[in-house]
């Protein structure tokens, strides 16, 4: 069995979960097409899985952080700097607004829920209190399990040098705040520098790797 044959056996149905509630199956529906789709069902599971329970905003959240990347018109995703401030505000704001308006659309939400979710999203890149922690280490633990083949294809089409990319994942690691998280990165991060350093045994069809990421149906089995 081939490479590309495993990765697509191993994502089928990865994200399933019953716990879904009717709102966030109709927000994977408008994301369905998204490449990073799979980055954002991994983030909600993390989320999950280091807060212990998760109220319902912050897996919303968690869900539609980086929403603003599938609509064209926003800050560029390969930024000079994986830190730089300004990019990181611009992205974040618009992800918020993004995701306030799909909510006010057809009244999806009440008030509270609604600016709960903006609020958390506004510091998914910077953290700040627990919840908001929480969720920005849940991003960088899917960003290392589930976007890493992304970090790989940088580097093979020159968007950015072996060592830039390397940064970005040291700083994806080095952000997190909650000590637990720590455990869950480790594994994942010598993973993904383990396949950074030796692409020859990497081969990956990005074109496909992009496809199966984004594919709602293939992802959550619906």
């Amino acid at each position: 069995m081939d490479d590309d044959t495993t990765m697509a056996d191993e994502l089928a149905g990865r994200y399933a979960d019953a716990t879904f509630s009717s709102l966030e199956l109709a927000a994977v529906d408008w994301l369905d097409g998204f490449y990073q789709l799979e980055h954002l069902l991994c983030t909600r599971a993390w989320a999950m899985k280091i807060s212990g329970k998760a109220g319902d905003a912050l897996k919303f959240a968690a869900l539609v952080h980086d929403a603003e990347r599938f609509f064209p018109g926003g800050p560029t995703s390969t930024p000079d700097r994986f830190d730089d401030a300004d990019y990181l505000f611009a992205h974040s704001v618009r992800s918020a607004d993004v995701v306030e308006e799909w909510l006010r659309d057809g009244n999806k939400a009440d008030e509270a829920f609604i600016l709960q979710v903006r609020s958390l999203i506004l510091r998914h890149e910077i953290g700040g209190n627990p919840e908001e922690d929480i969720l920005q280490a849940a991003d960088s633990l899917s960003f290392l399990e589930s976007l890493d083949w992304l970090v790989n294809e940088w580097v093979q089409t020159g968007k950015y040098s072996a060592t830039d990319a390397r940064a970005k994942l040291d700083w994806m690691v080095a952000r997190m705040r909650p000590y637990d998280a720590y455990s869950h990165a480790l594994p994942l991060y010598v993973r993904a520098v383990n396949a950074l350093q030796n692409p020859a045994d990497n081969v990956i069809d990005f074109k496909q790797r992009r496809t199966l990421a984004g594919c709602r149906s293939f992802l959550i089995g619906r």
